[in-house]
């Protein structure tokens, strides 16, 4: 039975994923002129690695909410650098126009109507406002060398949860609304090198682990993970992700 993760546990993840897109957000920090935004949204802020992030880039305040109470409660005792408050992507309790930008990073693949949460993040977004969608993956799009069960495993997985596990690609679609004025979407190139293979092996195994099994066979999660092993010590292990991104202005 798969293990339901605790928000330290999800604190962990939440940190090696800002670590991979850490790059791109800097840029679009940087094309929002962030430092001089008066109010800024992270929508679905969970643990609070990303809006503690956006409180050191901006000289405004920034406001995290969450659907989940535990997230609410651990990003106030470790990531206390924001306010946050607990609410729904689908129906965000703000007025229309009040943030001068608006950021989620990995959060529509999760919504239930992943085309309301874009609507509801660009209505509170002011006209020259932005709207930054940070990093949202495409796991059918995925590539391992040697060749292993993972993406059809993740994309399983996910869709089990509720998730869409291709919801990189439809990005532009989400944000073709009459109040947005246009959509620069990006693709943040998931190849991972060798030493952060070795680096992550441990934490992106025991995830799987966790998260895998109900739905896969132990012995098949073990043989897979004996196969990538062998393969990041011969120095042949590739895995490609490709993760998007959207800088949409209002």
């Amino acid at each position: 039975m798969a293990t339901r993760m605790t928000p330290a546990q999800w604190d962990d993840q939440f940190a090696r994923q800002a670590a991979w897109t850490r790059a791109t957000r800097t840029h679009l920090y940087r094309r929002a002129n962030l430092m001089q935004a008066r109010r800024v949204l992270d929508v679905g802020s969970g643990t609070g690695v990303i809006t503690a992030e956006l409180a050191t880039r901006t000289r405004g305040k920034v406001t995290g909410i969450d659907h989940d109470p535990e997230m609410i409660a651990y990003a106030e005792r470790q990531h206390g650098e924001a306010a946050y408050q607990l609410g729904d992507a689908h129906d965000l309790p703000f007025t229309d126009g009040w943030f001068d930008v608006t950021v989620c990073h990995f959060l529509l693949l999760w919504c239930r109507d992943a085309r309301r949460a874009a609507a509801e993040m660009v209505r509170v977004t002011q006209p020259g406002g932005s709207v930054l969608v940070c990093a949202e993956p495409d796991y059918g799009g995925r590539i391992d060398h040697p060749d292993l069960p993972i993406r059809d495993w993740q994309i399983q997985g996910l869709m089990r949860e509720g998730a869409d596990p291709r919801m990189g690609r439809k990005l532009r679609g989400l944000f073709a609304l009459p109040a947005v004025r246009s959509t620069d979407m990006g693709l943040i190139p998931g190849l991972w090198d060798l030493a952060t293979l070795r680096l992550e092996f441990d934490a992106e195994w025991a995830l799987w682990e966790r998260t895998l099994a109900d739905l896969v066979p132990a012995g098949e999660i073990t043989k897979a993970k004996t196969t990538s092993l062998a393969a990041i010590q011969a120095g042949e292990r590739m895995a490609f992700l490709p993760v998007f991104y959207a800088l949409v202005r209002v």
